[in-house]
This record gives structure tokens, C-alpha cells and sequence, in this order.
């Protein structure tokens, strides 16, 4: 079940959520299924395997691109 990012087209809130192949989804601010489905950014794999060093700090370093979309940041 994949996650999608929304922009509501009546009230402007931006959202993601978890989408079913049967569900619509609908605007949590206002309830709105008219939606504007937002394209979403694919993590890359990272070179070196396991021991490879994280791609952000534990602790969050406030520059994750998941922060503008109110997703939170760094684990």
C-alpha cells in the first residue's frame, strides 16, 4: 500500500496518506475528495552496504526533504 502526497484543491492543505487501491482518499482539513495527487521524492539507494554511515544524523539535522512536507526529518 503505497503512501501519496495531496494538495486539496479546495483548501490548500497538503497531505500524505496511506491509499489503498479501493479507498478515495479525502482532505483531513476540510473532507474534500477533489485532490490533486503531488509527486513524491524516491530515496536512492546508498553505496557501501550495511555498514555504510546513515544519510542523516540521528536527531534530525532540519534539511531532510521530508521536512517541507510535515513528514519530520532525520531518524
Amino acid at each position: 500500500m503505497p503512501i501519496y502526497g495531496f494538495a486539496c484543491k479546495g483548501c490548500g492543505h497538503m497531505f500524505q496518506t496511506l491509499v489503498r487501491s479501493s479507498d478515495v482518499p479525502e482532505c483531513p482539513a476540510c473532507g474534500a475528495v477533489e485532490l490533486e495527487q503531488q509527486l513524491s521524492l524516491i530515496a536512492s539507494p546508498q553505496k557501501g552496504g550495511a555498514d555504510a554511515e546513515p544519510a542523516c544524523t540521528p536527531g534530525g539535522c532540519g534539511q531532510c526533504p521530508g521536512m517541507a512536507m510535515g513528514m519530520g526529518g532525520c531518524g
